[in-house]
């Protein structure tokens, strides 16, 4: 744990990114199981707000953004998908008392659905903003494609 990243303003601004995501992520199907299941809003809202809680605490542990470490995407992509489905079931437990309250496929459900939008983001992310530029400079690297 990296307590000394507390007062790292590079830090706090890539952990509270990766908390909102989450919360995004974790947001979204709840939403759509406040609309079409009857569940309660206040457990949507509860686990988004746990899951960026959470997304800061493990956050802690490591960061590679602002670490400067380059992981390979996949590794990248795994670690983050598998972090949101976790942060998501954390979430999703907030208001039962017993483990046998929580209505499972429910919570897997969403849980699943906020690791899949997490993935999407992520994807999305890396995609090149000009595609047609993107493929110009792997033609030619050298001139970006150019034809002077």
């Amino acid at each position: 744990m990296h307590l000394s990243l507390l007062t790292n303003r590079a830090w706090w601004r890539s952990a509270g990114l990766r908390a909102l995501y989450t919360a995004i992520a974790i947001a979204i199907p709840y939403i759509a199981a406040v609309q079409l299941i009857d569940v309660p809003w206040l457990l949507a809202v509860s686990a988004a707000a746990v899951g960026a809680l959470l997304s800061i605490a493990t956050s802690l542990f490591g960061l590679p953004e602002s670490e400067g470490v380059d992981l390979p995407w996949w590794l990248a992509a795994l670690e983050r998908v598998t972090k949101t489905f976790a942060q998501s079931l954390a979430g999703g437990l907030t208001g039962a008392t017993f483990l046998h309250d929580v209505d499972w496929s429910v919570l897997l459900q969403a849980a699943a659905g906020a690791a899949f939008i997490s993935l999407l983001r992520l994807i999305l992310a890396t995609l090149p903003a000009n595609p047609s530029l993107a493929h110009a400079i792997e033609q030619d690297p050298i001139d970006g494609g150019r034809d002077d």
